[in-house]
């Protein structure tokens, strides 16, 4: 991707997934999950913080032998295929709504001979191609913070979840009011953050039952701090392309932190939907 490609994709979430699935590839020389890193050790690579988030998300779940997984938001379906070669599950459907996502995702799954895993482009808010009650568990990580209308969500959440269901949900929730400007740009990067109490009134509402709400924020702060160990062992080159590839990955990683550190906290909601 070519530098004026990656300047723009910090204004619109379309070109910035684009980008950062470029930019990561490029990192460790292959698609990469797309969420945020989360440390148990020291000395972890990228790509194992980004598996420990999910091995965290899911150790909340039951048994997932022989069950049905609804990857929402799945992104170019890594997470998919991370679940389908680990986990003895029945089916895995990702959903997202960007097109250049599912795109990956399907040429992975063909490349890979994944059989058992479906990637289908559609909204999680109004999700046109999943029956009622079809998933026993639904993973939801890093995806809703874009949807402008969560109770949508969270009814079409409900509706698809089979009764006595599972789900996880990874966001990142607000804790302080912005400024004109920021607010300006977080329209336009689709970014359309909760409170903790806009959550815990809503998943209550909707007849979900919540389990456990977690903030891992430090996990993840301590994750993004390690960035100049994931550059010194990453793929990329002396180069100055690669060299605006690590800038870029570098601004990225200090704005996030900031942002948790003052602005936002991650929490990881886990609940049921009602027999």
């Amino acid at each position: 991707m070519s530098v004026p490609k990656l300047l723009k994709s910090a204004f619109t979430t379309g070109n910035y997934y684009q980008a950062m699935n470029t930019a990561l590839k490029r990192l460790e020389g292959k698609y990469q999950m797309l969420h945020y890193p989360f440390q148990h050790k020291e000395n972890e690579s990228f790509e194992q913080a980004q598996v420990n988030l999910i091995n965290y998300c899911v150790n909340f779940f039951p048994d997932l032998q022989n069950k049905s997984v609804l990857d929402l938001g799945c992104g170019n379906g890594t997470v998919s295929f991370y679940l389908a070669e680990n986990f003895d599950t029945e089916r895995i459907v990702g959903v997202d709504i960007n097109a250049n996502n599912v795109e990956i995702a399907r040429a992975e799954k063909k490349k890979n001979g994944l059989s058992k895993v479906d990637f289908f482009e559609d909204d999680a808010q109004n999700l046109s191609q999943i029956n009622d009650n079809s998933f026993d568990y639904i993973l939801n990580i890093e995806s809703a913070f874009h949807y402008p209308d969560k109770f949508k969500f969270l009814n079409e959440l409900h509706r698809v979840l089979k009764p006595g269901g599972h789900f996880i949900i990874a966001d990142i929730v607000h804790t302080r009011k912005n400024g004109s400007w920021f607010n300006s740009w977080k329209k336009k990067m689709n970014f359309n953050h909760w409170s903790l109490e806009d959550y815990m009134g809503a998943i209550d509402q909707k007849s979900l039952n919540l389990v456990s709400k977690n903030d891992v924020s430090p996990e993840v702060i301590n994750g993004f701090k390690k960035y100049r160990n994931y550059l010194n062992d990453s793929k990329l080159k002396e180069n100055p392309k690669d060299w605006f590839l690590k800038f870029f990955f570098m601004v990225n990683v200090k704005l996030n932190i900031y942002l948790l550190q003052k602005k936002r906290r991650y929490y990881v909601f886990y609940g049921r939907k009602s027999e």
